[in-house]
């Protein structure tokens, strides 16, 4: 279950460390809003398959007529209270295959996020 609140911890770029990528995500249901720095706060739909290997998240920002505008395409695990996501940041590459950031093979560089549960979702 990857719902919750979830404090962003660190964010790497091709290897290296992107300072300054705090903020927050936020998961309930099948919508999410993302703060991000000192941006104003994203929102947007969910498409998660915990049974894919490794796990899916997609992020998709829609457009006023609901046309869709945006859409990353992330793998995921969650592990205790840590939850990681790992993405290119271009949305033709596709979705990486592992859980880390620098280039491999034909892969891009990719983008990994930690964070930390700040609080579960509400009950239902």
């Amino acid at each position: 279950m990857i719902e919750g609140e979830w404090r962003i911890l660190a964010v790497d770029y091709g290897g290296e460390s992107v300072p300054a990528r705090t903020g927050s995500l936020q998961i309930l249901g099948s919508r999410f809003a993302l703060q991000v720095g000192g941006a104003p706060r994203e929102v947007g739909a969910v498409e998660h398959d915990p049974a894919a290997e490794p796990a899916t998240l997609d992020l998709i920002w829609r457009h006023p007529d609901g046309g869709e505008a945006r859409r990353l395409r992330a793998i995921v695990r969650r592990r205790g209270e840590v939850l990681q996501l790992c993405y290119f940041p271009t949305e033709s590459v596709g979705r990486p295959s592992l859980f880390a950031s620098r280039a491999a093979g034909d892969a891009p560089p990719a983008i990994l996020v930690r964070c930390r549960l700040v609080a579960p979702p509400p009950p239902a």
